[in-house]
């Protein structure tokens, strides 16, 4: 064999390609996150259920499946998106995110004419800012990170910035949770889920338009 073509393994990737137990821990941790997915499911769809405005109503029973991969900026990631609704021409999701190596995170995702923020944006801002979201500042609506240039908080924004972001073809916002905090997960989700449906009624009040 030509010297030059032979594949060398550092230390550490020759420790940890002998490492069983890694890999197994690996798969029961993405394990676990599928089955706190799947748990954050049944209570976010009891949540969606108890509401009254259209675009909750309309949408509570679409969406929920979890998907994971491998390469998210070459990290494992876990999903779930909902309710959702991914058409060419419009999306509506909250999405809940495992991150492997950084954290779990909850965002609203509106991209289309039908999903434009209808009501006072004035009010929709300060809802933001008092609990305490990122907006995204991206012009790729499938970033997911929240380095600056992607994510920044709506604290750091006045509100014609605000403006100028909401007039964009798509509108994100999300909260994160870091991993090390797992054991209080649930209760950040529910949380946070339950601001997004809240600032979705602001924008979206029942029976205004047909979604």
């Amino acid at each position: 064999m030509n010297p030059q073509t032979k594949i060398h393994l550092s230390k550490l990737e020759i420790e940890l390609a002998q490492n069983k137990e890694w890999i197994l821990t690996k798969r029961s941790i993405i394990n676990k996150v599928c089955k706190l997915f799947g748990e954050m499911h049944k209570i976010y769809k009891q949540i969606a259920g108890q509401e009254t405005s259209l675009i909750i109503d309309r949408y509570k029973n679409s969406g929920g499946k979890i998907s994971k991969g491998e390469n998210y900026k070459e990290l494992p990631y876990v999903i779930m998106d909902y309710p959702a609704l991914f058409t060419k021409e419009n999306i509506f999701a909250i999405r809940t995110m495992f991150w492997w190596g950084n954290f779990f995170s909850i965002s609203l995702h509106l991209s289309g004419k039908k999903f434009q923020l209808q009501k006072d944006l004035s009010k929709l801002f300060l809802f933001l800012q008092e609990n305490n979201f990122y907006i995204c500042v991206c012009e790729d609506e499938w970033q997911h990170n929240f380095e600056p240039s992607n994510y920044v908080k709506v604290s750091d924004f006045d509100q014609n910035k605000f403006r100028e972001i909401s007039n964009r073809n798509f509108f994100k916002i999300a909260k994160r949770l870091e991993i090390n905090k797992w054991d209080t997960a649930p209760e950040f989700l529910e949380k946070s889920f339950t601001e997004i449906i809240e600032f979705l009624k602001i924008s979206f009040p029942a029976g205004e338009k047909d979604l």
